[in-house]
């Protein structure tokens, strides 16, 4: 097992990786920049050293030189990149290892052999898995344009070393092809991607989206876990993750990871495995395979108290597997939702700024990770993301329930978050039918529908009764208040008001 490890990131991710080492009885070293100073994950490290910004166009955390250099100097065993960032830099993992340090994620050459689509779809194909229509990697638009004419409009162009929905655009027609070219080209020059090489690939916008995580030893033992939904999603972003995924066949289940496992084998993939999959009227089509761990895996570990992020340090220290998927079929159902400091009826524009106030939501078999607190920046330099929401029910319907509650418990004041949309997506015809499909918020008017469907003419009336007392207290607005209060009752009154207008101060008697 590694003694000393430098976690490479930020924000939960990091925060997660700190616990996780330190829990494994090693040392638990982290960076930061100056907007993470006061961050969970720094202030919980056993060690954490800032970095320099070089360069105003590279954010530190990218700076792969920066942070080889910490770590050799720190000796430390191992550097963990998390997800985004460096995780899939190639360049990085190599430098690492010249200088005898591992890296928890793919190896330099795993990294480009998972990035090497061609490759990756035909072992896909060997192992029995159908794969979506495609072109190959290529990095000039003209090929492209030739490639497209071959196959149907609308596309989905993605770059070859993107992730988590950055470098990739939906192209709707020949004449859009060159500006999304060049927008993912830009893309790949700010995220350090290993090439700017990119593909087409057949646009299912009514699939569902699902993946299955995986755990995979030196020695080839494996273990496929229980799939996932994430077929909620903005900017190919999850915003939802559901296991197991609510209404799948079991026989398809069964099939695919069988063949998941001959897949792993032949990419020789090994630690955690991300393997994902679209399905489009009853068949599903392999899309990708990710070696770093990813945001949805706490997920996984609520439902099967597999620990997957200390299994991922354990497998890739040379420690063996231990766990069997027989041990771990599903009796609990779990949901995960992501909330992101963003305004969703302005096209989930980021909204940085301080958090004034900040209340959790709490209960039985509710679980709440952030890294942030009252007082807290967020920052306009990455990614929005700030808490993941995570309930375990004893059924979909249960899980369903105590989600739907913490979520009207959560409130963040002083930015704007997705949490209003979260509960209306709960609440929607289309989540509890387990009908979503990723685009079912595109539309601005559909995300403002969601929200406004929770609310009542009365709820309406109390939310604007409190603003106008707040701004001046008139005896004509009082005396509606009152009449409000006699006829509903004082406990349903606040519940409205708090709904609809986050809490400034503790709630007093009316």
């Amino acid at each position: 097992m590694f003694k000393r490890v430098l976690i490479a990131n930020r924000g939960l991710i990091q925060a997660n990786c700190v616990r996780a080492v330190k829990e494994l009885g090693a040392t638990a070293i982290t960076i930061f920049d100056d907007e993470d100073r006061d961050s969970a994950g720094v202030r919980n490290a056993d060690e954490a050293y800032r970095l320099v910004l070089h360069d105003p166009r590279l954010r530190p955390y990218l700076d792969l030189e920066q942070i080889v250099a910490l770590a050799e100097k720190l000796k430390v065993d191992a550097v963990h990149p998390g997800y985004g960032f460096l995780a899939q830099n190639a360049k990085f993992a190599r430098e690492l290892e010249k200088r005898g340090i591992s890296i928890i994620a793919p190896s330099a050459g795993g990294m480009l052999n998972l990035s090497d689509k061609s490759r990756v779809k035909e072992a896909a194909r060997s192992a029995g898995l159908p794969v979506l229509k495609g072109s190959e990697a290529c990095s000039e638009s003209t090929r492209l344009l030739e490639f497209a004419e071959r196959l149907e409009f609308p596309l989905l162009m993605k770059a070859v070393h993107g992730f988590g929905g950055i470098g990739m655009r939906v192209v709707k027609d020949a004449s859009r092809l060159e500006s999304a070219f060049e927008g993912i080209q830009t893309i790949s020059g700010k995220f350090l991607m290993n090439s700017p090489e990119v593909f087409l690939e057949e646009y299912l916008p009514n699939a569902r989206h699902i993946e299955f995580p995986v755990l995979r030893d030196k020695s080839g033992r494996t273990t496929v876990f229980p799939e996932m939904e994430c077929s909620l999603q903005r900017r190919f972003q999850k915003l939802l993750a559901e296991t197991p995924a609510p209404d799948f066949d079991p026989d398809m289940r069964s099939r695919l990871q069988s063949e998941i496992r001959v897949l792993c084998e032949r990419l020789d993939v090994f630690g955690f495995a991300s393997v994902e999959f679209l399905v489009h009227e009853g068949k599903p089509y392999f899309i990708e395979i990710n070696g770093y761990i990813q945001p949805s895996h706490t997920a996984t570990t609520l439902l099967t108290g597999v620990d997957m992020l200390k299994e991922q340090i354990r497998l890739l220290s040379g420690e063996p597997l231990k766990v069997r998927s027989e041990d771990h079929k599903p009796d609990r159902h779990v949901i995960g939702a992501y909330i992101f400091a963003e305004d969703p009826e302005n096209n989930f524009e980021p909204s940085p700024g301080q958090v004034d106030r900040l209340y959790l939501p709490f209960g039985e078999e509710v679980f709440m990770q952030t890294s942030i607190f009252s007082g807290a920046k967020i920052s306009p330099f990455y990614d929005p993301m700030v808490a993941k929401l995570l309930v375990r029910g004893l059924s979909r319907e249960d899980a369903i329930l105590k989600m739907s509650i913490a979520l009207e418990e959560f409130f963040v004041e002083g930015v704007k978050t997705n949490i209003p949309l979260m509960r209306g997506i709960l609440k929607s015809d289309a989540f509890q039918s387990s009908s979503l499909t990723p685009d079912f918020i595109n539309r601005p008017e559909d995300r403002v529908r969601l929200v406004e469907s929770l609310k009542s003419e009365s709820d309406c009336e109390i939310a604007a009764l409190v603003a106008a007392l707040a701004l001046h207290r008139d005896g004509d607005t009082i005396k509606r208040m009152e009449a409000l209060v006699a006829e509903r009752g004082k406990d349903s009154v606040l519940g409205a008001a708090t709904r609809w207008l986050r809490p400034r101060k503790p709630r007093r008697p009316l």
